[in-house]
């Protein structure tokens, strides 16, 4: 062979292995959405509660502000679920910037939802600005989980205003340690822990 004829061959190789490089469009799938639904403030839980199942769920919500618990607090709903095999909690905007909507729901056996009050972050510059940012993290599940325990699964906080950038950020542990001593928890002004009594 040539060398001419080698330089050919190994150009048409080239040219083969390039048709091989192509792109295709797939349908999208559900989780395909999730990150467009998390932007717009589209958030879920699902908890596998069937250890549990044939019980009940109990909802509690605390909220606290600087650290401290409200105890006049309008979250003491009174309401639980019959357990079957997945417990959800979500979260999504309501029609105002000051409310979110919560869910609590388990495996197609009832539900609930609510508004839960938002606090504004206030930017020390600018007085009259008032902003709404909220973000969530799950808890570090304990186990084992008893009957009648407290078992806190989702915070529902508010970012925090920053000097040192300055501006508004929600950074720290992708998960929250049970009794609140991560180290995020200490600059969110306002935020809920929602969670569950085994009944």
């Amino acid at each position: 062979m040539n060398k001419q004829t080698i330089i050919s061959l190994l150009l048409a190789l080239v040219a083969m292995t390039g048709w091989g490089q192509t792109i295709k469009m797939n349908d999208p799938s559900f989780s395909d959405y999730l990150p467009l639904l998390n932007i717009k403030g589209y958030k879920a839980y699902s908890f596998d509660t069937s250890a549990f199942k044939g019980k009940w769920a109990e909802l509690v919500v605390k909220e606290y502000v600087n650290g401290e618990i409200i105890t006049n607090s309008m979250s003491d709903y009174g309401i639980a679920l019959g357990i079957k095999d997945k417990l959800i909690m979500g979260f999504a905007p309501s029609d105002n910037d000051s409310t979110t909507i919560f869910s609590f729901h388990s495996s197609d056996n009832g539900a609930f939802s609510c508004q839960l009050p938002l606090k504004p972050i206030v930017d020390p510059n600018n007085p009259g600005k008032k902003e709404f940012q909220y973000e969530t993290r799950p808890f570090e599940i304990v186990e084992p989980s008893s009957v009648g325990q407290f078992i806190p699964l989702v915070l529902y906080g508010s970012w925090w205003y920053d000097v040192d950038i300055p501006g508004t950020r929600f950074c720290g542990e992708n998960f929250i340690k049970p009794d609140l001593s991560s180290d995020i928890v200490q600059f969110i002004p306002h935020y809920f822990v929602l969670g569950i009594k085994i009944k």
